[in-house]
């Protein structure tokens, strides 16, 4: 894919969709991130290489309302590169992602339970945080399985969301045409 007007016209709303999304999730405390929609958005239309672009500049934006955000890049770049590079990920079928969403969702699980873990001490911005607190304080298991039973559980739930509405847009006849056109 060549870069033109056009493609980076899309990355820049792709970026901005990851950041409505992100404030959203870290305002409300949902249990789900909504930071990659744009991510996995740029990974279906232009692939793994512009789904990595956008995961960069969207940890770096994202900085500006959730200062841990910067810190959770490799969750992005896993999440646009697995976004391009799966295209049956893409198909319009509702059934299939429930079974194919963990192909993205357990290795972005693993790096971010890593980060949150190691670099924060289980305590961060997401809405998950309150959850594994309060594993924790009923539970003396080690912190990591804790966030990362919490995360796979959350990634899963927030990546199914996220390319559930994504394939949905993507498979639209008219932003197909916008594309092509």
């Amino acid at each position: 894919m060549k870069i033109n007007t056009k493609t980076l016209t899309m990355l820049a709303l792709c970026v901005a969709i990851n950041m409505a999304g992100s404030m959203i999730g870290v305002l409300v405390k949902i249990p789900v991130y909504l930071d990659s929609i744009g991510t996995i958005m740029a990974g279906f239309t232009f692939g793994p290489i512009f789904g990595l672009l956008t995961g960069v500049i969207t940890a770096f934006v994202n900085t500006i309302g959730d200062p841990v955000a910067l810190y959770f890049m490799p969750t992005q770049l896993i999440v646009g590169f697995t976004a391009g590079y799966f295209t049956f990920l893409k198909k319009d079928d509702v059934k299939s992602k429930f079974y194919l969403t963990p192909v993205m969702s357990i290795p972005a699980a693993i790096s971010s339970a890593l980060i949150a873990t190691y670099l924060f001490g289980t305590v961060t911005t997401a809405g998950s945080s309150y959850i594994v607190q309060a594993i924790r304080a009923v539970v003396d298991f080690p912190d990591f399985l804790v966030v990362l039973v919490i995360q796979i559980i959350t990634d899963y739930a927030d990546k199914l969301i996220s390319i559930l509405l994504v394939s949905k847009v993507y498979n639209m006849n008219a932003f197909q045409n916008l594309i092509k056109n």
